[in-house]
């Protein structure tokens, strides 16, 4: 029904409610990556990927056929040099 359809019933006020709000202000962007962050994030992740693809290989223990025979030569050129070393401080403490 209309306002003011029963005027018996005594003073219809109509209210109108009206909400302002503020203008949204957007603040300035500075969240924009440099050039030097996107590198470290891209060298951050292919040493995410290398770790993971090494520890992969040590859980299933996949061993190349060559890496027997690297890990024999790095040992024994590791033997020789501290026996080399050994001489060479028992020289150097003599004195001479």
């Amino acid at each position: 029904m209309p306002l003011g359809a029963f005027p018996a019933r005594g003073l219809q006020l109509a209210v109108t409610i009206t909400t302002q709000t503020a203008p949204v202000v957007k603040a300035a962007s500075t969240t924009k990556l440099s050039t030097g962050a996107i590198v470290a994030a891209a060298l951050a992740a292919l040493l995410i990927v290398a770790c993971l693809a090494w520890g992969a290989a040590r859980w299933w223990a996949y061993e190349p056929r060559w890496w027997v025979s690297l890990r024999h030569c790095i040992a024994e050129a590791s033997w020789r040099l501290s026996g080399a070393w050994e001489e060479f401080s028992d020289w150097a403490r003599l004195g001479r």
